[in-house]
């Protein structure tokens, strides 16, 4: 009976791996890979001028996720992404509705829609760093926080 019992068991096994393995084929039809291109190129970057006409807290579907800056320019609106980051501290981009910006960024075509991805924001005499000249996130305090490391340390 443990024969049976045995036996039993590896063919359970032996199924079970058949139909894991193929679900990790490299089969096309059954998997479709989403390629990533860099967004932002800063060989690329313009300098957009606007009155800010509502922010973006909450993002709706297809819009990418983080705060968006709706700015009116001479050539009508622009939908201008600063992300997430900016929420963790509110000090550090104070804007209001009607306030004139000028930001610096690169615009991309994401989700079938043109969102500006800003690199800097410049209002009230005061220039925000939202993104570094590679296009990622400044997370606000960690120049700071580095330099702060590296003095407790000391050298290596």
């Amino acid at each position: 009976m443990k024969k049976v019992w045995g036996g039993l068991g590896l063919m359970t096994l032996l199924a079970f791996s058949a139909v894991a393995a193929s679900g990790f084929s490299d089969d096309a039809t059954t998997f479709k890979r989403a390629v990533v291109a860099p967004l932002y190129d800063a060989s690329k970057e313009v300098t957009i001028e606007g009155t800010i006409q509502s922010v973006v807290k909450k993002p709706t579907v297809g819009m990418m996720l983080g705060e968006h800056l709706m700015l009116a320019t001479s050539k009508g609106t622009v939908d201008a992404h600063v992300g997430g980051l900016v929420t963790l501290r509110p000090d550090l981009l104070p804007v209001s509705i009607d306030e004139s910006v000028k930001v610096v960024g690169v615009m991309a075509t994401i989700n079938h829609r043109e969102v500006f991805l800003v690199r800097t924001v410049e209002a009230g005499g005061k220039t925000t760093q939202i993104r570094d000249a590679h296009g990622f996130f400044i997370r606000p305090g960690a120049k700071e926080r580095v330099a702060q490391t590296s003095l407790k340390e000391g050298a290596r």
